[in-house]
């Protein structure tokens, strides 16, 4: 079989249009940011758009959405503007290094679509999430690979988190001097591990994520 590469996907509503056919009203896109991150929050984002946008030709802004990590900061942040424009609902909820060390990163992010679902304007029928997940939150979730690329609803809510994100990273470079937050936004680079090494962790960095488990063991 002739695999599919990523520039052959494009995001669209075409997932969300079958399922608004099959009568789910509000289908909400989620994603997350910081997933393998050594230090900072987990931010996890809920978009939602109205079923009038299936179905029709898309307007040209929505056209400039797409999986933020395909996005420079700076059409990142214009995207947001355009999500929070078009979309019924856009939501970012951040969760702390702490309880990502107590749940681990899956019962965080689980944890997280909790707190989105229950503090949405609009709670939704269905949801439309990046990757191979099966929570169990008390709406129908549907997990979609690739997701970001292909749901225009996952790559709005990748953007949100995203930026969300890396502007709180980048408070925290301010904070916490040396680790390079501003510019790694706590992924394990280079100059981020030598940081730990020479400087030990931060009151933000993940105290069950390797390198840092096997510091805190070996102390």
């Amino acid at each position: 079989m002739k695999s599919i590469t990523d520039a052959q996907y494009t995001p669209s509503f075409t997932i969300e249009s079958e399922l608004f056919e099959k009568g789910f009203g509000h289908i909400a896109g989620i994603d997350e940011a910081g997933r393998g991150a050594l230090a900072g929050p987990l931010a996890v984002s809920m978009v939602m758009y109205r079923g009038s946008f299936f179905g029709t030709p898309l307007p040209e802004d929505l056209r400039k959405i797409n999986d933020s990590k395909l996005l420079s900061p700076r059409k990142r942040d214009a995207a947001r503007v355009i999500v929070e424009r078009f979309s019924e609902c856009a939501i970012v909820t951040l969760v702390s290094h702490h309880v990502i060390d107590q749940l681990n990163i899956n019962g965080a992010t689980e944890y997280a679509i909790r707190e989105l679902i229950r503090s949405a304007p609009i709670i939704p029928d269905a949801i439309l999430m990046d990757g191979n997940y099966s929570f169990n939150v008390g709406v129908h979730l549907i997990p979609v690979l690739k997701g970001d690329m292909r749901s225009i609803s996952i790559a709005s809510a990748s953007i949100v988190a995203k930026v969300e994100r890396d502007r709180m990273m980048e408070e925290y470079d301010g904070e916490l001097p040396g680790y390079g937050f501003e510019r790694n936004k706590g992924y394990g680079t280079q100059e981020h591990r030598e940081a730990l090494t020479m400087i030990g962790p931060s009151p933000i960095h993940r105290r069950s994520y390797e390198p840092l488990k096997s510091m805190m063991q070996s102390k």
